[in-house]
């Protein structure tokens, strides 16, 4: 990789971290239509994976949505911590009824080929509405100048920002 291209990359994920949630989101789904052909679903450990995938799947679509915003920055240090529906009282039953949780600490915990894998397989089972891109979507000034600085890029690179980013 040359120079020019490491500073695009590192400059790309400065960009990304500074993003709000849901233009982290966006442009985590328009990089992923440009790099799923490079993206193999059975990376990492499966069965974590597609766990993950299928608690998420079982949510509402709204419900879907804000657990992605809580997946996307949660970390190693996020393990005992749960994504609950953002109205106190359904966040209490939730909490009660340890229903339609989503453990952050489960995301977080996962080797970066995980989370790739697991960012693919959100992608193909729930579709872009959930992703964060509805079909009339624009990306916002910020999104669209991350991408474009992106398209210089070839896939591989593409893929070495993804595996910074999640």
């Amino acid at each position: 990789m040359t120079s020019a291209n490491t500073d695009v990359l590192n400059q790309s994920v400065k960009a990304f971290k500074q993003l709000d949630i849901d233009d982290r989101l966006a442009a985590m789904a328009l990089i992923y239509q440009d790099v799923a052909s490079a993206v193999p679903p059975e990376v990492g450990n499966a069965s974590e994976v597609s766990g993950l995938v299928a608690k998420i799947q079982e949510l509402s679509q709204e419900r879907q949505v804000d657990a992605l915003r809580d997946l996307l920055p949660a970390s190693r240090n996020d393990q005992n911590e749960t994504t609950l529906d953002p109205n106190p009282a359904k966040a209490l039953t939730e909490l009660v009824s340890g229903e339609n949780t989503v453990p952050t600490g489960e995301y977080g915990s996962m080797k970066t080929e995980s989370k790739l894998a697991f960012w693919y397989q959100v992608a193909q089972k729930l579709g872009n509405g959930v992703v964060g891109i509805p079909n009339d979507y624009n990306p916002s000034a910020k999104v669209t100048e991350l991408l474009n600085s992106l398209r210089s890029l070839d896939t591989e690179q593409k893929l070495n920002f993804l595996t910074q980013v999640v």
